[in-house]
């Protein structure tokens, strides 16, 4: 196991360390950013392990250097274990433009197995007996300076992926899935960030929304908006800013003035000085501008997709069925069977044959060999 525990800040050592794991045969990687925190969510850390040692990067000191991990992402020749790398792939694509070589992640090939947890603690009592600690699972990470017990806590993501991996590989291989864990593995590889857009119309979510009048759905839209603006400005999360019951309670009360204002539940010294006048003024436009409880409809920014007709919706329920009964029969999740990201394109554009199936990139050689003639007949709405 792991002994040796260092803290990365400069660029010489971080050259070395990404020289180090270069020549190991594997490494394992996490990262931690600070959206529960801020509003743009930054990557603060990255903490990497080999079988032999450990360390954790400080991203916010390294700042643009933090690129010079690339040719370590990159690299193909030997995997970088994750564990639910999805985030992590996006958060380090967004902001360092990283390109994925080889990944193996454990939650997904937990996820092929059907595990009811799937979490990393889950799969350490499982495998290793014993539980993760997630005592800091909410911490600041871009709070410095970073202490040992964040250090040690922050290790604990990435040492001991080894061995988890190498027991969760026995079990894909037991139930035939390496084709199918490698197809699921790159798409955590190649996933792509989208841009993040604020949706003002989705005040509507907020618990309660739906039972006030449309005036109150109106101030509750405007505040709404407000939020936003300030998180933005502040870079700080939205619930921060203020909680949506404090939202809420503004939408019921309607208050005048800030001195009503201040005498509402939630408002607190440091909102009524950095947001009350434009909180009343948010309640002064709600009672001028309702909104309706349904979302209006908007003319949409993108081409929409090719929209199911009746039959197509059948079909798409018995693939769904199917797929249902077949992980029911060999013990198996769902997404080993087929993923849910290629259900509506194989109902839609119908493939000529097994061999086309086969080159479908989420479904493989492996799922068309075993379930080609079903699925085809399925989606072709054959009897």
């Amino acid at each position: 196991m792991a002994q040796e525990i260092e803290l990365i800040t400069g660029v010489d050592r971080l050259e070395a360390v990404i020289n180090e794991m270069l020549a190991s045969r594997r490494y394992s990687l996490d990262v931690e950013s600070d959206g529960f925190h801020s509003y743009s969510g930054r990557v603060c850390i990255v903490t990497l392990s080999s079988e032999q040692r450990d360390v954790v990067i400080d991203t916010l000191a390294l700042g643009d250097e933090t690129q010079r991990l690339a040719r370590l992402v990159e690299r193909a020749d030997g995997p970088c274990l994750m564990h639910s790398g999805h985030n992590d792939v996006l958060a380090l694509k967004r902001e360092y433009d990283f390109r994925f070589g080889f990944v193996q992640d454990t939650s997904v090939a937990s996820t092929l197995l059907g595990y009811t947890h799937t979490g990393l603690s889950a799969l350490c009592e499982r495998f290793l007996g014993f539980k993760l600690e997630k005592e800091l699972q909410r911490h600041d990470w871009a709070r410095r300076p970073i202490l040992p017990e964040h250090v040690r806590y922050l290790i604990n993501d990435t040492r001991h992926l080894f061995a988890v991996h190498d027991l969760i590989l026995r079990q894909i291989e037991q139930h035939d899935l390496i084709n199918e864990y490698e197809i699921e593995c790159r798409a955590v590889a190649t996933s792509v960030p989208v841009e993040r857009e604020f949706d003002p119309e989705r005040f509507r979510k907020i618990k309660g929304a739906l039972e006030l009048d449309d005036t109150g759905r109106g101030i509750l839209k405007r505040l709404y908006q407000w939020r936003n603006d300030m998180a933005r400005q502040l870079d700080r999360a939205a619930f921060r800013i203020a909680s949506d019951a404090t939202l809420l309670e503004i939408a019921r009360a309607r208050p005048k003035n800030t001195s009503a204002l201040a005498g509402l539940r939630g408002i607190g010294e440091w909102l009524l000085s950095h947001g009350g006048p434009a909180l009343v003024e948010a309640v002064e436009y709600g009672l001028a501008n309702p909104a309706p409880a349904r979302n209006p409809r908007r003319r949409p920014t993108a081409e929409l997709g090719p929209r199911m007709d009746p039959r197509q919706r059948d079909r798409l329920g018995r693939l769904k069925q199917w797929r249902e009964k077949e992980a029911a029969a060999r013990g198996l999740g769902l997404q080993a069977i087929l993923p849910t990201a290629v259900l509506h394109e194989l109902v839609l554009n119908p493939p000529a044959d097994v061999q086309a199936l086969a080159a479908i990139e989420r479904v493989g050689p492996s799922r068309a060999r075993r379930y080609g003639e079903k699925i085809l007949k399925i989606v072709r709405g054959r009897p």
